[in-house]
């Protein structure tokens, strides 16, 4: 591989690289920092909004191939202009415009994606039903949930990940269903050698990583892995 061809933005994601055909899908929350949303748009193969999200489309970095949703947020409003998005209305109200939007980038042969603008802002409902639809649909995509300072991932059972994450880095761990047993998390603050986390066990909130790469291993379960994007200092060279 020439070095002009090697995955630059959010294709190299230390958490979260690229593996397969991939999907950038903006929701219709509070949007992201423009230079978070045109990162992980550097390689993604298919840009997707929910309903209103980045509307009018010709301001954002990049014309999305689709827009779906019910177009409840786009009433009365122009839907399409020379050159612009196609439109797709689907009108069920058993799922969200987010939910609407994922399975229509699993259709379209993608194998992961990037969630953006995601966090509901004033609805707190729709923020935690975006969270989960890391597990909702992880029998059919590699998801990351791209909020306005962290990143969110899930980690499967029989996962041994190595992140090449800088010392400083600030990262939590969350049981997604029920609890996660065998974990291990080495390079960080609080480490971890074959432990469980559950709703009703301690919590492993607000580690830091000491060394990288951090390494991080679950036997059973799935946790919801959210990693901060700026690194504190190293206070101990002061």
């Amino acid at each position: 591989m020439q070095d002009d061809e090697l995955p630059t933005g959010g294709d190299a994601c230390p958490f979260f690289p690229k593996r397969g055909r991939r999907a950038v899908v903006l929701c219709d929350g509070p949007p992201p920092p423009p230079a978070v949303l045109e990162y992980w748009l550097a390689g993604a193969d298919l840009f997707v909004c929910a309903d209103a999200a980045g509307h009018p489309y010709d301001h954002l970095p990049r014309v999305p191939e689709a827009v779906i949703g019910d177009f409840d947020s786009l009433s009365g409003r122009v839907l399409a202009g020379r050159g612009g998005p196609r439109f797709l209305r689907v009108d069920d109200p058993y799922t969200t415009d987010s939910e609407k939007a994922l399975l229509y980038v699993v259709d379209a042969g993608c194998q992961e994606a990037v969630l953006l603008g995601a966090e509901g802002g004033w609805r707190l409902d729709h923020t935690l039903f975006n969270v989960q639809l890391l597990e909702r649909f992880s029998d059919r995509l590699r998801l990351c949930l791209a909020g306005q300072s962290a990143d969110v991932v899930r980690v499967g059972p029989g996962s041994h990940e190595v992140w090449a994450l800088p010392a400083g880095t600030r990262f939590s761990l969350l049981p997604l269903s029920g609890e996660a047993r065998g974990v291990t998390i080495e390079g960080a603050s609080f480490p971890l050698l074959g432990d469980t986390i559950s709703l009703a066990g301690p919590t492993a909130i607000s580690n830091l990583v000491t060394m990288s790469p951090l390494l991080l291993s679950v036997g059973t379960g799935s946790l919801l892995a959210l990693i901060e994007r700026e690194a504190e200092p190293d206070r101990g060279r002061d």
